[in-house]
This record gives structure tokens, C-alpha cells and sequence, in this order.
């Protein structure tokens, strides 16, 4: 599902554009219809741009329904119009939508071409943001298409222009898409390669967000406790005033209540004397009143001194607040600026430590081609030193050998000399210890070995070619002085055609023949070519076969039988190699190599790769 993450990104913001685009300036909700009426009154007034417009619409709304051919239409007919007034940012839009689309129907190729289209034109605008978006979308494509060195090309040109920029977070993508993208192409080595660049870039990204997700956090908490002790501090000036009003209104009250309490307790008599007394009380009375005005004055004084002394407490509780907060913010922003610091050299390491790879990966690739050259050219030798194939099928007219060498050389060989007067004829398959470079050098000893003991020698008794083949062997090899162990394993067949045998010896190799319909089995000698004195205490043994009755015999390396594949990975066994050749053995023999062939090739699929060279010879006689 990954795959089509992007895809899905472009669907939904062409989804959200339809639905804020289904209404009308009325406020009447859009149709098709209305969109292709209003759509043909723009086309008729020349106005294409609008008739784009809503034609753009019609193919939206069919978009959201998932009517997906009605909408490439739409979005065509809208193509047009914007190439009649070459609209360059109207196509490159709907370039963009009609990718879209094709990769929903899972048509691939219709989609890369839009994409294409869509890279190109945001190329021509310059914006880097844009063209490496593009480049991902060119390579997600490419991906389904099986094209991945195609798509990694496409994401390391988006990488360049990250760097450029030095945005780390699509470097991070795209390192991570590079490290899918090898993955898929069965390249280990680049897949481990980006996929530690896009571990060690998301490392620091998330060390990057956390830094700044923890600064924003002790913020939020300082501007929290500011509010608090703001709000606290209104409600104490409140507090304090509500208090002293409370205070004097009891005071007055008190008065009030004694004064009445005098008036209510006068007599007629005590009257009489207030009033001589009166100006006497007057004057009391002003004094008082000054006196309470003073004590009002000195208590609004003191709820001044409070207030203000409070306010300069909550100020200074304020100021050590906000300068303890300051001071945590300047801790944070150093170590944020010592993270990216940090970042920039580790940066600077990794692009320097990738332009060393790249300078070693350059030198290696030179080495490689010059060692593929001479392994190329080694090829060419060891396969003039194979009989021709027109020369062993006008001795055998239904012969095939099936030859598949698991690296450029190999360490399997096929062997064929003809005695034209004794109408004899020597075939043999043979399989070298190794594969590739060594396997070939071995096969080149063989040989050499073969053709001095048969064209030479005029050795025609299959016992005594392997009984002479493994002393050669010893004696090139210097086998009593350094210990090698390698070798060879090998059927050889001698066909008379005069007297109507076929005689067989082994080494360790054996030989498949059907007669009448029944297949046999004769195994070879338990001794290798090359194998030490106590593998050879005897000689090998001669087997011979009457083929007096039409005869197939089948000589092979073990290749085929141990290739690994199928869906559990396992390995094709004798039985079913066996079984497969008395299954094609009645066809002709261009057929059998072909069929062997395709078996093999489907058993190995696209998931396992060649473990060994692998020989086949098959004849009728």
C-alpha cells in the first residue's frame, strides 16, 4: 500500500478542490449539466480560459464519484481549450490530474507520460519544491512499471535539489524512498546504503522536533504561570479595596446607631440643656468631623501604601518570573544551537564520507569492468575450446545439450571425439569442483586431460579414460605435494554404433537411459576425479548397455536437480529431475532442451537466483 501513498495524497487534495467547488455563485449546487451548458456559452463567447474552468468542474464531480473514464474526457476537452490560449499552468494541472487518474486504473504507462509531462513544465517554472514532488510521483510509477533503476534516477535527481536547498526532511524521503526503491531492483548493497542515511536523518529529525516541541512546552507553561499571577494580583487589589470600604460602612454605622441611641434617651429637660450646650457639641462635633476625615485620609493612605506595596510585589515576583523564563529559553535555544550545529557537521561528515564511497565505488566499477573484460575474453576461450554442437549432431542427428553456466566461465564442460573407422564415438558431461573463474580452470585441465587420453591415446574404454583422467589430474595438480582437493565429477559413455552398445562409467555422476518405456538408473564409481588414494582404491567400473532397441540416455551434472526455487525455496531433487525426463523423453529433441529450459526458468522465478553451472546431454540412438 505504500506504493500508492502519493497517489492517494494527489486524490485527496482533488477531492477536497471538487467539494469546494459544487456550488454556484447563487449558491445553487453544480451539476454536469449546468458545468457543460455554462462550459459551451463560455467556448461561444471565446472565452476559454472559463470554459476550461468548468470543464475542469464536470470532470471534478465525476472525479469524487469515482467515474473515472467520464472524467479523463472532461479533462481532456479542458486540455484543449487551455492549449487554444497555451495556458501553461492550466495543462500543466491537468497533466497532473490525468497522472492521477491512469494510476488509479493501474495504467502505468498512460501515467508516466502525464508525469513526464507534469516534470517538465515544473521545470520551466523553477520551483524546487514542485520538480522534486514531480520526481517522486515519475518514480512511483517507474516502480510499478519494474523500471526501478529508472525510478532511482528520478530520486536521486530530487535528492540533489534537496541538498541544494538543504532541507533535511526530503532528504530523509527520499533517502528512504532510494532504500525501497533498491530493495524492489534486488540491489542489498545501495538498499543498506540509503536505508542507514534514512535511519540516521529521521534519528535527527525526531531529536530536532523534540527539541523544539519541549521549548514550545516550557513557553506555553511560563505564559500559563504569568497569567496566573496576573489574575491573582487583580484579585487581591480587589480584595483589599472591598475590605477597608467594608470597614469604614461599620464605622459609620456604629456612629450612627450610638447617636440615635443618645437622641432617643433625651428627656424635655436634658433638651433644654443640649441646646445651651449646643455650641459646645458644635464645635466637638467639628472637631470630630475633622478627626474622622483625617482617619479616612490616613486610611486611604495606608491602603495606597498596601496596594502599591502589593503591586510591587506581584512586579517584582513578575520580573524574577520572566527573567528565570528568559534565562531557561536562552538554555534552550543554545542547546537547540548546539543540535544543529551538531547537524551541519554530522551534514558535512556524511556528504564528504558520500563523495569518498562515491570516489571508491567509481574506482571499484573500474576495476570491475577490467575484471569482467578478461573473465569476457577468458569466455571466448573456454568456449572455442567446446566441440562444436554441428559437429556432434552429424554423429548424433537427435542429440540437444542443454548448457547453462551460472557465472560468465564455467566449471561444467561437455567432451566429444568420434572415431570415424571404428564408428565410435565418446561423450561426456563433466562437472569441475567450483563454478565461475576456478571452476573454469579446472574445466580447462580437464580438457586438456581428455583430449590428450582419447584423440591422442586412442583410449575408447570408459574405465580406463577415468582411471587415466584421474592420474592426470594428480600429476597437474601436484596432488601428493599440496594437498588440493579439487576435482571433477563425470559421466562418460562410449557409442558403438556397429555393434549396437553403449558403454557407461562414472565417476560419482551417473547415467539415465529408457528402453521400451521403462526408465533405468546406473550410478556411478563413489570415486571422484582427482579424490585422494583411499577414495581410489579400485578402478572404475565399465557398465554396458545392449541399445540393439531404440534407446534415450541422458548424462548431466548435478546443477539442475539442486537448483533452489519453487514457492517453498526448496531444491528440484533427483526424483523430479528424473521424472521430468521420462516425461519429455518421446518428444524430439529441440523440444527437450526447450522444455528443459522453461522448467527451469519457472522453478527459479524471480526470487532465486543460479547456485551452480547446470549440463544436460541427451541423445536417441
Amino acid at each position: 500500500m505504500r506504493i500508492y501513498l502519493l497517489f492517494f495524497i494527489l486524490y485527496f487534495s482533488c477531492i477536497y478542490s471538487v467539494t469546494a467547488q459544487f456550488v454556484t455563485n447563487d449558491g445553487k449546487k453544480l451539476t454536469v449539466e449546468i458545468c457543460l451548458e455554462k462550459s459551451k456559452e463560455r467556448e461561444n463567447q471565446s472565452d476559454y480560459r472559463g470554459a476550461s474552468d468548468f470543464m475542469n468542474k464536470a470532470a471534478l464531480i465525476h472525479w469524487d464519484k469515482k467515474e473515472l473514464r467520464p472524467a479523463i474526457t472532461y479533462f481532456q476537452k479542458s486540455l484543449f481549450f487551455n492549449q487554444k490560449v497555451d495556458n501553461q499552468s492550466g495543462m500543466y494541472g491537468i497533466y497532473s490530474n490525468l497522472a492521477t487518474i491512469y494510476a488509479d486504473l493501474e495504467q502505468f504507462d498512460s501515467a508516466l507520460i502525464f508525469f513526464q509531462k507534469t516534470l517538465e513544465g515544473r521545470k520551466q517554472l523553477g520551483v524546487r519544491e514542485a520538480i522534486i514532488s514531480a520526481q517522486i510521483n515519475t518514480s512511483v510509477v517507474l516502480n510499478n512499471l519494474k523500471r526501478h533503476d529508472e525510478a532511482a534516477q528520478h530520486l536521486l535527481d530530487g535528492l540533489d535539489l534537496a541538498k541544494e536547498s538543504l532541507d533535511l526532511e526530503q532528504m530523509r524521503s527520499l533517502y528512504g524512498m532510494l532504500a525501497e526503491t533498491y530493495d524492489k531492483a534486488g540491489n542489498n548493497e545501495k538498499t543498506k546504503y540509503y536505508f542507514d542515511l534514512y535511519r540516521n536523518f529521521h534519528e535527527m529529525s525526531q531529536q530536532r522536533k523534540i527539541a523544539i516541541v519541549s521549548a514550545e512546552a516550557d513557553k506555553a507553561r511560563l505564559q500559563a504561570a504569568l497569567a496566573k499571577t496576573q489574575k491573582q494580583r487583580a484579585e487581591l487589589e480587589i480584595a483589599l479595596k472591598n475590605t477597608k470600604l467594608k470597614e469604614q460602612e461599620k464605622h459609620i454605622e456604629s456612629k450612627n446607631e450610638t447617636l440615635n441611641k443618645l437622641e432617643s434617651n433625651f428627656t424635655k429637660q436634658e433638651l433644654a440643656y443640649k441646646v445651651l450646650q449646643q455650641e459646645t457639641d458644635l464645635k466637638d462635633a467639628k472637631n470630630a468631623q475633622e478627626q474622622a476625615e483625617n482617619e479616612k485620609k490616613i486610611a486611604r493612605q495606608r491602603l495606597y501604601i498596601g496596594m502599591f506595596a502589593g503591586i510591587l510585589l506581584f512586579a517584582l515576583i513578575g520580573i524574577i518570573f520572566i527573567f528565570r523564563s528568559k534565562q531557561q529559553k536562552k538554555k534552550a535555544n543554545l542547546k537547540l544551537q548546539e543540535k544543529n550545529n551538531e547537524i551541519s557537521f554530522q551534514q558535512a561528515q556524511i556528504m564528504k564520507q558520500n563523495h569518498e564511497l562515491e570516489t571508491a565505488l567509481d574506482d571499484i566499477e573500474n576495476k570491475n569492468e577490467q575484471i569482467t573484460s578478461s573473465i569476457t575474453y577468458a569466455k571466448r576461450i573456454q568456449e572455442a575450446m567446446l566441440p562444436n554442437i554441428s559437429n556432434i549432431q552429424k554423429v548424433l542427428p537427435e542429440s540437444f545439450i542443454f548448457f547453462r553456466p551460472r557465472d560468465i566461465v564455467s566449471g561444467d564442460f561437455y567432451f566429444f571425439h568420434h572415431f570415424e573407422k571404428e564408428q565410435k564415438t565418446i561423450l561426456a558431461a563433466v562437472d569441475c569442483t567450483g563454478h565461475g573463474v576456478p571452476g573454469a580452470f579446472m574445466s580447462m585441465i580437464g580438457n586438456e586431460i581428455l583430449s590428450r587420453i582419447v584423440a591422442e591415446n586412442h583410449i575408447k574404454s570408459p574405465a580406463k579414460i577415468l582411471n587415466q583422467l584421474n592420474q592426470g589430474i594428480k600429476t597437474a595438480l601436484h596432488k601428493d605435494e599440496t594437498h588440493i582437493h579439487d576435482g571433477m565429477d563425470l559421466a562418460i559413455v562410449c557409442i558403438d554404433k556397429k555393434n549396437k552398445t553403449l558403454t557407461f562409467a562414472g565417476a560419482k555422476n551417473p547415467i539415465f537411459y529408457i528402453q521400451n518405456n521403462q526408465l533405468e538408473v546406473i550410478k556411478g564409481d563413489k570415486m571422484p576425479i582427482g579424490g585422494s588414494e583411499r577414495e581410489h582404491k579400485n578402478n572404475f567400473t565399465e557398465h554396458i548397455i545392449d541399445i540393439s532397441v531404440p534407446t534415450t540416455f541422458y548424462i548431466f551434472s548435478d546443477g539442475f536437480q539442486d537448483q533452489f526455487g519453487g514457492e517453498k525455496g526448496r531444491k528440484f531433487m533427483v526424483k523430479n529431475f528424473r521424472n521430468l525426463l521420462f516425461d519429455i523423453h518421446t518428444k524430439n529433441t529441440a523440444e527437450q532442451k526447450q522444455i528443459l529450459y522453461q522448467t527451469l526458468k519457472n522453478w527459479m522465478g524471480n526470487k532465486h537466483k543460479s547456485i551452480d553451472d547446470v549440463l544436460v546431454i541427451g541423445g536417441k540412438v
